[in-house]
């Protein structure tokens, strides 16, 4: 059986590299030992969100009086887990149907095996053997295991629990850590990380990373530094007393899931090593998404799986996936594009910071969600933005602007120019952009 392309892993870099290739006319064949759409459709992206959105609706109906809204005693409300899995795993089966039937649409075939990568133009499934002019190995990443400590539960067996305890432990680095630590003191868990270096969630600007320390603290989190403990018997302790907690939840960071592959391909530190076009140390083998360590964002996977097929398709240019968004689903969200202050001083570039705050803004204020701002770095000579930071309800959807105008290199003139529609959050764009013209002119 002969292929143009053969994929391992159906995740985001997988799946959505199989139907461009498809759509370009590509015989592909995607090969996947488990289930459609990878650990983020399954248990990772998609379940989190839709957990998430869960406990924000919580979070929001113990408010509810604030709006008028009488008839919830709060000592009444509570927060019934299992329905909230059976919610989620609906969302996540009309979105495995959704991926099957693109594949189907385009001529994809699957086949559910575990793969063994033999050769440049080999691969080895379900007592198979099948032949290709090229491979993509998106398999993906875990948290790395937890050895010596008792109790632990990984992020997939979450969703396996019948109930969820009540003091409950975070260990790691990261935008999960974050987003699970909300999510779980939302639903009105004791909760308590252990941090494993800082900064805390690494790539993040400096100012976010204070906010979310800040957010924290303000939750009533307890942070704990691993270089502060000690392990006793399986537990985490201080000072000679163990801290108390029913699980402990394994958000470390991430190792890659590598399938079986022949001699000559190079690692990087547990990751696969690639070139600017994604392809490995051998040539017509390609690494997208987690595996290849350079990226754990579910966007940025995708669109190195795009980057592959065009230059299965005779496209040189190197992709440019400097501006991929940063999004963490927290409550706030938070988001970031673009370059941070860390970097634009590394490079020496004469910028200025500025930071619009969502009291000032209509929207947010009706909505009861003024909690966060807009914060823009721009080259000072031109105005041009180098880098945005959003702290909103609605900043992982607001980010997409911000993006495009960076794309199209735009400036704090064009923020400024642009018509937002009244009341939106959005306008914090153009009211930052007006604030800097004006500044500018004093």
């Amino acid at each position: 059986m002969n292929y143009d392309l053969i994929i391992i892993g159906s995740g985001p870099a997988g799946y959505v590299a199989a139907i461009r290739a498809g759509q370009t006319g590509l015989k592909t064949l995607v090969i996947d030992k488990q289930y459609v759409g990878g650990m983020c459709l399954n248990w990772g992206c998609i379940p989190s969100k839709s957990l998430l959105e869960s406990a924000k609706l919580y979070a929001k109906i113990k408010k509810a009086s604030d709006f008028g809204i009488t008839g919830l005693e709060p000592a009444e409300l509570g927060f019934d887990w299992q329905k909230a899995l059976s919610r989620t795993g609906q969302v996540v089966k009309k979105l495995s149907r959704g991926i099957e039937y693109l594949w189907k649409k385009n001529g994809v075939e699957y086949l559910r095996a575990e793969a063994k990568v033999l050769s440049a133009t080999q691969v080895e499934a379900g007592n198979s053997i099948y032949e290709a002019k090229h491979i993509m190995v998106a398999t993906g990443s875990r948290p790395a295991k937890l050895e010596g400590l008792k109790q632990v539960v990984e992020l997939d067996e979450l969703l396996q629990l019948e109930a969820l305890p009540q003091k409950i432990l975070l260990y790691g680095r990261g935008s999960i850590l974050f987003e699970q630590a909300s999510l779980l003191s939302m639903l009105d868990k004791e909760v308590q990380i252990v941090y494993s270096a800082l900064p805390m969630i690494p790539g993040l600007d400096e100012h976010l990373e204070s906010y979310v320390l800040k957010k924290l603290k303000k939750d009533k989190i307890k942070l704990h530094s691993e270089t502060d403990l000690q392990i006793v018997d399986g537990i985490f302790t201080l000072e000679g007393q163990p801290l108390d907690y029913d699980i402990l939840l394994n958000c470390s960071f991430r190792k890659a899931v590598l399938p079986q592959m022949p001699s000559g391909l190079e690692l990087d530190k547990g990751f696969i090593k690639v070139d600017a076009n994604f392809q490995s140390t051998i040539p017509g083998i390609y690494a997208v998404g987690d595996v290849n360590g350079l990226s754990f964002l579910a966007h940025t996977a995708s669109a190195q799986g795009l980057a592959v097929v065009n230059h299965i398709q005779g496209k040189t240019e190197a992709a440019d996936l400097s501006l991929s968004p940063l999004n963490i689903y927290s409550y706030p969200e938070i988001a970031q594009v673009g370059k941070t202050e860390a970097m634009l001083k590394a490079e020496a570039i004469d910028y200025k910071a500025a930071e619009y705050q969502l009291t000032a803004n209509g929207k947010a204020q009706t909505e009861g969600s003024a909690d966060g701002f807009l914060r823009l770095l721009y080259e000072d000579k031109y105005k041009q933005v180098l880098g945005v930071q959003i702290v909103s309800e609605h900043a992982t959807d607001m980010i997409a602007e911000a993006a495009l105008l960076m794309q199209m290199e735009g400036t704090i003139y064009e923020l400024a120019g642009t018509i937002h529609a009244h009341p939106t959050v959005s306008e914090v764009f153009m009211e930052l952009g007006a604030q800097e013209l004006n500044t500018q002119r004093e």
